[in-house]
Parts: structure tokens; C-alpha cells; sequence
């Protein structure tokens, strides 16, 4: 928790002084009931000594934090309101391999799509078409819990976030029976916030949405002839996607400057990373075509690049959108020219793609970009990549004939500290499976890591086994190998090993009298197996 103080009456002092002056119509807009708010909030007194009775404080980087991750909508920091993209700042090309020529051939095609383009990570992007998230909850009873007082050192920022969010829309005024608290993520460096809604309760009644996310593995292969990449990152992601009135209403949330809705989807919900899956795999593959009423608001040229007329499917008489409707809904196939673009599905908001040529490149960067323009789907640009030989992606950096974890991970690892708790102990091991294909004899030497108790390590009995296993398995990750892409025309090879602690299936490749490691499957057991062993 954060206290209060010398601090915390400045700040309120400041904040009345430059807010008590100012009457506010509250049937004016939205912004301006939004100040009163705050200067009615100031002038209270409040007492903070009993943290139960405040709004919920986290730290950046703690494990109960980390636990909640998925739980928690971030609001975004929205620094500027209309961002353009200034295009001389793409990152184009591999210095010393790329000519100026090659770089101005992708600059001209960005140019064609400037417009898709957003100059900040944490811009406003337009509304997508075609999918809007919608929430089913059946019929459970709406959940409303009680706004908590902000402390005033936290106020001002947490004030300034929402005005952003109210003049962009993004958040409008509610009148939900719904209503999810707003907690207060303390950042590393101990003075700035960001600012979360808890939906912990919400997510417990929302309906599961059944759609598959792709396998990180799958995302990471299919680059063994590649020579040239690209990468691409979508402009503040799920909040593009448009929200139904019943969902805003249910992510409504509340604290002490009012109560708010969604109008666009944020992080933290559940079946958000579903829906914009969805949405984007439909993007890329090609499967249903928007109604006639969405595609006559795609650009004219669009069009024409495609090689498709807004309304001319036979269909196109049923296909109005409802509020609630989706193109999964009406589901009009798609028609020959919207094939798939790629070849390959993105991870959620990220599209990774490699071709052989410089030249492969630049067409499918160009269909791509009409592709994503059809659908209303923004672009970061500070986040996106063009013409490299090795990229970023999924926390590992791929080139062209190799793939390895990426060094600032492992650099990370570097310092840390034995944990003093079971969940530490087992949170570091789950962050080791994420890289377990470089990490060799993975599963033999954490074994003596999974076999510790909670009782065992916060007092500190025979641990001397599990630290050296812990300080052998941070070196490890701390000099990951590079290894080398599937070759999908030469054999592959199954080598098995198990011992009392410990039973893995190796999947790899032959180069030059070598076995190289493509994939690993583990297996951990408390219990003897011995017999496996034998077998």
C-alpha cells in the first residue's frame, strides 16, 4: 500500500486550488462532469488509515500481480489523441545487407496505406468492422461493488487517464446495474500509475467463447526458407473492436470520479484475445466477406485491389449487421480473391511473415496491408518491423536459418534470487517451459525442483539440492543455443530418455553427424518410474 502523508495533502491542495473555482453544467459534456467529479472528490475529507476501506493497491513485478495479469483491464495511456504516423521513422531494412533503393520500395507501399498507420502504440485506432464483442452471462444477477476513495497523491493521474478515455469515446458514462471496482498499479519506478479494473467476479459468470488460440510452437516454425521478415503489431489491439450495448454494460467499473462504461473491448475481459483472434484469422484466411451494408464504408481502391464490389454477393439482401451480429453470424463466404494472404495465422495482434525475396516481400506486404485496410484494422508502426533479416517475436528472435530465446529474457533471469515460496519456485519453472527446447536435461535437473514443498522452503529445510539445481538451470537459460528451423524434407528422429525422476521424448534432425533438437516433450513425476525406465 502506498501512504499517505505531507504528499498526499499537497497534492490535494493543489488539485482544489486549481478546480474549486470552476462551476461545471453537469448536462455539459462529458469532460466537464468529469472535472466536477474530481473537485467534489478533493473537497472531502477522507480518512486513509484503514487500507480496507481504500482503493487496492499492486506493485509492478510482484507475483500477486502476476497472478491477476489476466484478470485486470488496463486503461491505456492515451499521450496524444490523434497520432499521425511519420513514416520517415519506419523501420525499414538490415543496415549494411538493405539498399536505399530496396528500403524506398517498402516505403512507397506504406505510403499506399498510410492511413493504416498509427505514429503510437497507444493511439485511437478506428473502429474495426465486421466483429463487435459481445458478453453472455445468462441469467446471472449483475454484480456491483461499492467505489473506493483514491488516494489524492493518485487522483489527478487517475483523472487524466479517464479524461482521455471520455474525449476519445473510448469510455462513456454509465447507467449499468453492473459495476466492477478500479485498482492501482503502482510502476517499478514508484511514481507513476497504471490504472486497472478488476473483473475477477465479472470474468466467473461470463460464458466461455470455444475458439482455439495458436500453439506458440506453431507460430514459430515454417521459416526455414525464409530470407527476408517482417512483423507487424496492431494499433492498441482489443480496442478497436467495437463493444454491443449488453457488454458495456456489463464492463461497467466505478470509483470515486464515477461510474463508466466500455464502448470499445478492453484487455482483461474474458474472451477478449478470442474474439480478436478470431477476428484477424478471418482476416488473414479469407473465410466470410463483410455484408453489403459494412463493405460499402471500405475505400474505393480497396476494392478494386481486391477485386471485389460492396454488396455483390447473392446474399446481400440478409446481410445486414444487428447490433449484436457479427460476420460469423451471417456468415457469407468469402469470395476467391479474399484467399488467404499469408499462408500463415498471427499470434493475436502480432503477424510475423518471411519470404525468400526481397521482392516476395514487398507483394505480400501490399496485399496484407489492403487486407487489414478491408477489415478497418490499424497498425503501430513504432512497433512494427519491415525487411529485416532476423525479427522479434513471441519473446524470441527468428532468422533466417536459426531461432533463439531472446537475450534480454535470459539476461533477466540472471540475478534473480531463490524463491521464498512454493508459487516463486513454480513460477520460475513455468517460465522455463516456455523456453524448454534450449534448455537441455530441463526436466532432469528441475526435478529436484518440483519434488520441493511450501512447508519445506519458507523454512528453509534441505534446500542445498534445489539452489544448486536453481543456479545450473538460471546458466542455462543464460546461454540458450540457437537452433535450427524444421527442414520439412529431411527425416526426423525420436530419441527417448527416463530415469527415477524423470521421462522425456526428444524430436530432431541429422546435420553433419549432428542431432539437432527441434522439440521436446517432458514429464515430471513424484512417484517412481522405473518400470517407464525399463519399457
Amino acid at each position: 500500500m502506498v501512504g499517505g502523508g505531507v504528499a498526499a495533502q499537497d497534492a490535494q491542495d493543489e488539485l482544489a486550488s486549481v478546480f474549486k473555482a470552476e462551476p461545471v453544467d453537469f448536462v455539459a459534456e462529458p469532460v466537464s462532469r468529469l472535472k466536477e467529479s474530481l473537485a467534489r472528490c478533493m473537497r472531502l475529507e477522507i480518512d486513509f488509515s484503514d487500507e480496507t476501506e481504500v482503493t487496492e493497491y499492486f506493485h509492478e513485478g510482484t507475483e500477486l500481480l502476476n497472478d491477476l495479469r489476466n484478470q485486470l483491464a488496463a486503461l491505456p495511456e492515451l499521450k496524444d489523441l490523434s497520432p499521425k504516423a511519420d513514416l520517415a521513422t519506419a523501420d525499414i531494412g538490415a543496415s549494411g545487407v538493405t539498399t536505399s533503393e530496396m528500403e524506398a520500395q517498402v516505403r512507397a507501399i506504406l505510403e499506399r496505406h498510410h492511413a493504416s498507420f498509427l505514429g503510437d502504440g497507444n493511439a485511437v485506432p478506428a473502429p474495426t468492422r465486421g466483429v463487435v464483442c459481445d458478453l453472455d452471462v445468462g441469467d446471472a444477477k449483475p454484480v456491483a461493488q461499492r467505489s473506493r476513495p483514491i488516494r489524492p497523491q493518485h487522483l489527478r493521474e487517475v483523472y487524466e487517464l479517464l479524461e482521455k478515455l471520455v474525449q476519445t469515446k473510448f469510455v462513456e458514462y454509465s447507467d449499468s446495474d453492473w459495476a466492477s471496482p478500479i485498482v492501482i498499479v503502482i510502476k517499478k519506478n514508484g511514481v507513476d500509475i497504471l490504472l486497472c479494473i478488476d473483473y475477477r467476479l465479472v470474468n466467473q459468470l461470463i460464458k466461455l467463447m470455444h475458439y482455439p488460440l495458436p500453439l506458440i510452437d506453431d507460430m514459430l516454425i515454417g521459416f526455414e526458407s525464409t530470407m527476408w521478415f517482417l512483423s507487424l503489431d496492431m494499433a492498441s489491439g482489443f480496442c478497436a473492436v467495437p463493444m454491443t450495448l449488453r457488454a458495456r454494460h456489463i464492463s461497467a467499473f466505478i470509483c470515486p470520479l464515477g461510474h463508466f462504461q466500455w464502448t470499445r473491448m478492453p484487455f482483461g475481459l474474458k474472451n477478449a484475445p478470442l474474439i480478436y483472434q478470431q477476428m484477424l484469422d478471418n482476416c488473414l484466411w479469407g473465410f466470410v466477406r463483410l455484408p453489403a451494408s459494412e463493405e460499402a464504408q471500405v475505400d474505393a481502391d480497396v476494392l478494386e485491389f481486391l477485386g471485389t464490389q460492396a454488396g455483390d454477393s447473392a446474399e446481400e439482401d440478409l446481410s445486414t449487421l444487428t447490433e449484436s451480429m457479427t460476420v460469423f453470424q451471417t456468415n457469407i463466404p468469402a469470395p476467391p480473391q479474399l484467399n488467404p494472404v499469408l499462408g500463415r495465422s498471427s499470434y493475436i495482434d502480432d503477424i510475423p511473415y518471411g519470404a525468400e525475396t526481397w521482392e516476395q516481400l514487398c507483394i505480400d506486404l501490399n496485399r496484407l496491408l489492403y487486407r487489414l485496410r478491408y477489415w478497418g484494422i490499424s497498425v503501430s508502426l513504432p512497433k512494427s518491423e519491415f525487411g529485416k533479416k532476423t525479427i522479434s517475436y513471441l519473446s524470441h528472435e527468428i532468422g533466417a536459418e536459426r531461432i533463439r530465446a531472446k537475450p534480454k529474457i535470459a539476461k533477466g533471469v540472471k540475478d534473480l534470487p531463490f524463491p521464498l515460496t512454493l508459487k516463486g519456485v513454480q513460477s520460475f519453472l513455468g517460465s522455463l517451459n516456455y523456453y524448454n527446447k534450449f534448455i537441455e536435461d530441463l526436466p532432469v535437473v528441475a526435478a529436484v525442483l518440483y519434488e520441493l514443498t511450501d512447508e519445506q522452503i519458507r523454512a528453509g529445510r534441505d534446500l542445498s539440492r534445489a539452489k544448486v539445481a536453481f543456479e545450473v538451470l538460471k546458466r542455462k537459460i543464460g546461454s540458450t543455443p540457437l537452433l535450427r528451423h524444421p527442414d520439412s524434407e529431411k527425416p526426423f528422429v525420436i530419441i527417448i530418455h527416463a530415469n527415477p525422476w524423470a521421462a522425456c521424448a526428444v524430436l530432431g534432425q541429422e546435420y553433419d553427424g549432428v542431432f539437432v533438437l527441434q522439440g521436446e516433450c517432458c514429464m515430471i513425476k513424484n512417484s517412481d518410474i522405473t518400470q517407464l525406465k525399463r519399457r
